[in-house]
């Protein structure tokens, strides 16, 4: 499989995004094949090229979101910037923003306008709070998403505090929901016929709410909102004798995480304390119980079984050099098939 036959080849994608939410589902697109120019201002980028940890002076973080885009740096309130902007549109399938509601419509950039000018324009525009309604105006904040979610109001022990997961969980999953409308949208275009385009409204908190799935009809049948169940699964805090998910450290200090059934399951902080994490999860599996590590950062790179997948990919950049980076997701396709990495921070032609 060549480069030719990427599936999202032909794709022209303007990112106008910054830090998470827009630039994530562009990276997503970019993977499989789109052609996307990232659009940044000219007092300093996307907020991200200064965020995070850095190597040989590049911020890794920036280097993971850059990853297989074209950038140019425009000034969109002079009028060469302008021109310049619209000249990409023109001729895009697909916009992606994540600027608070009106700021487009300010710079004459808006929905009504662009597809004006481009009838097959995509243009997706990510939120705090979506384009409508009464909090449209409202800045974004993936943390403040997910509290208003329901989200958080599920993790953690039910006698503590609600809790927050460790990432950017909101905008991730605003992105891909992002991806997904534009999917639909250039569907509806190109494969149904409609000729034109669309514009695809996601608010950070509403993919979160939507994966919640039943909570609100929970809530009408028991007349009271369901506790938090756990940090990572229903069973976290389950009734005594129901099965449950439980971690332990290990001897080596690996943790790892196990399914139980109640009754008459061995005591895991026990069978860790003495054993090493492989012997541990050896001994689980023997016992017909299902554990697995509970994989970090650092295990991720050294457990071969993720770059067996192709879900952890190792590539290098001029200044920071080699990085270990997540690999493209979903899987089916030819792996000689998808882009290499470009270099972060390569300039459009």
């Amino acid at each position: 499989m060549t480069a030719p036959s990427l599936p999202l080849r032909g794709v022209k994608v303007v990112e106008l995004g910054s830090v998470i939410a827009a630039p994530y589902a562009a990276s997503l697109l970019a993977e499989f094949g789109a052609e996307v120019v990232k659009v940044e201002r000219p007092d300093g980028g996307d907020a991200l090229r200064h965020m995070g940890a850095r190597a040989n002076g590049v911020a890794l973080w920036w280097h993971v979101a850059s990853r297989n885009k074209r950038l140019v740096t425009l000034d969109l309130k002079a009028e060469d910037g302008r021109a310049a902007f619209l000249a990409l549109v023109d001729t895009a399938d697909v916009l992606l923003e994540n600027n608070r509601p009106g700021v487009m419509d300010r710079l004459g950039f808006g929905w009504k306008a662009l597809s004006a000018r481009n009838p097959r324009l995509v243009m997706a525009s990510i939120s705090g709070f979506g384009q409508t309604g009464p909090y449209a105006p409202r800045p974004g904040f993936g943390k403040i998403a997910e509290a208003f979610s329901g989200a958080v109001a599920l993790t953690g022990d039910p006698a503590r505090i609600p809790l927050h997961v460790g990432f950017s969980l909101a905008d991730a999953c605003a992105g891909l929901a992002a991806v997904y409308g534009v999917a639909v949208a250039l569907h509806a275009r190109d494969v149904l016929g409609t000729g034109r385009g669309a514009h695809v409204d996601v608010a950070l908190y509403e993919p979160l709410l939507r994966m919640a799935e039943c909570q609100a009809a929970l809530t009408r049948l028991l007349g009271a909102a369901p506790r938090r169940q756990g940090s990572n699964d229903p069973w976290g805090f389950g009734i005594a004798g129901d099965r449950r998910i439980v971690t332990a450290r290990c001897a080596d200090g690996g943790w790892i995480a196990a399914i139980l059934e109640g009754g008459s399951t061995p005591d895991l902080e026990a069978l860790a304390a003495d054993r090493t994490r492989p012997d541990a999860l050896a001994a689980l599996r023997a016992a017909g119980i299902e554990a697995v590590p509970v994989q970090d950062g650092m295990s991720l790179q050294q457990d071969p079984y993720f770059a067996a997948r192709g879900d952890v990919v190792r590539t290098a950049d001029v200044l920071a050099g080699e990085i270990a980076v997540p690999g493209a997701v979903p899987h089916g396709y030819a792996r000689d098939g998808l882009r290499d990495f470009l270099p972060s921070g390569t300039a459009a032609e």
